[in-house]
């Protein structure tokens, strides 16, 4: 699938729980561990009595052009850099620093908890942005989602292509829900609801998730309600950009 997105702006207004969304799109700115998970509870999280109390969601502001081709492997003088970019509304946590690679998470600070982690390294058996050589990693990409959710036969998993500012990136995006009673009698399971794009330039690479990370809730229709697939692709987006200009 082949999707184009136009990136705009600087805030997003969400589209969860039947608000209305905004008519013009908004701006941009691999998957982790994290894009699987697993909360026990009665749903009655972000998703029910505890309404979400986030309507517009402020998001790194777009460069309108793409990526910035990088010349030499990223080093950590450069990773320390892009540490410490701050975003008004987000929670930031440096997961992950050395001379090799940079992982750092965001979570919203209101409610629903969204996500975003960035990956950055140098290029290790990096593929071009061609959709036919990416589905043959199919397999290997849904190894991020946890086994009980890799197998149902309900699970969404795409592939497709995407294009910020005219560039060609890679995106997967992963739906998932399991919930039932658990061996206590109350009702859990894990859940996925992400959206992940991928970019290098053959010097250094960048992966960014964009997922729900808030309580499970006790349907899959709820799920995306709190975070609509368009949401977390302008999310990761957005972010993206951000990161690909200043590394």
């Amino acid at each position: 699938m082949r999707v184009a997105l136009a990136v705009f702006g600087a805030a997003l207004v969400l589209g969860c729980k039947g608000r209305t969304r905004a008519a013009d799109p908004a701006p941009p700115g691999g998957a982790p561990a994290e894009a699987s998970g697993a909360l026990a509870g009665s749903g009655g999280g972000a998703g029910s009595a505890g309404a979400p109390t986030q309507n517009v969601l402020d998001l790194p502001r777009s460069s309108r052009s793409a990526p910035l081709r990088t010349t030499r492997p990223l080093d950590r003088a450069r990773y320390e850099k892009l540490a410490g970019l701050e975003y008004p509304g987000w929670e930031k946590d440096v997961r992950y620093l050395d001379d090799r690679a940079l992982e750092v998470r965001y979570r919203t600070k209101a409610r629903p908890i969204l996500g975003v982690t960035i990956s950055a390294s140098p290029c290790f058996d990096c593929i071009p942005p061609e959709l036919p050589r990416w589905k043959a990693k199919e397999d290997a990409l849904k190894n991020l989602l946890l086994p009980e959710l890799r197998e149902r036969k309900d699970t969404l998993f795409e592939i497709g292509e995407v294009k910020l500012a005219g560039a060609p990136l890679i995106y997967t995006y992963q739906l998932a829900h399991a919930w039932g009673p658990g061996e206590d009698g109350s009702q859990q399971g894990p859940y996925s609801n992400a959206y992940t794009a991928y970019h290098n330039d053959g010097i250094n690479q960048i992966r960014v998730t964009a997922q729900y990370a808030d309580d499970a809730v006790a349907t899959r229709a709820e799920l995306v309600s709190l975070a609509p697939r368009e949401d977390l692709a302008q999310i990761a987006l957005a972010f993206l950009d951000a990161y690909t200009h200043a590394w």
